[in-house]
């Protein structure tokens, strides 16, 4: 199950925190390339073995997850970063709090 997330910043670091996000995909990224290489690999045999069809099936699924999870990253942070501009161009609101955006994850989602 995802939940979403608040919490305060001041505008001139948020898009420090925005990498800071961006940069908790790091693993999911990795974990990609990975699944990558080695579902090709399997779909051309292994040292000459005949292709594990079902297995290269089961690394393709668990690459979809986690390009999900990179996808959902990016996604929550062009939100942020989305109003962030807003907040910009809206000029300062004075408040000292703009309810810019909070991270979150489109619905029906997982990690």
């Amino acid at each position: 199950m995802r939940v979403k997330l608040s919490y305060t910043v001041s505008d001139e670091d948020v898009l420090k925190e925005s990498a800071k996000i961006l940069g908790l995909a790091a693993d999911d990224m990795q974990q990609c390339i990975a699944l990558f290489q080695e579902t090709q690999k399997e779909l051309h045999g292994v040292e000459d073995a005949v292709p594990n069809s079902s297995k290269a099936v089961e690394m393709l699924a668990e690459l979809r997850e986690a390009l999900l999870a990179v996808d959902t990253r990016a996604a929550e942070v062009i939100e942020i970063v989305n109003g962030y501009l807003d907040y910009q161009r809206g000029g300062h609101l004075g408040d000292g709090e703009a309810d810019m955006v909070s991270p979150g994850s489109p619905a029906g989602t997982s990690e």
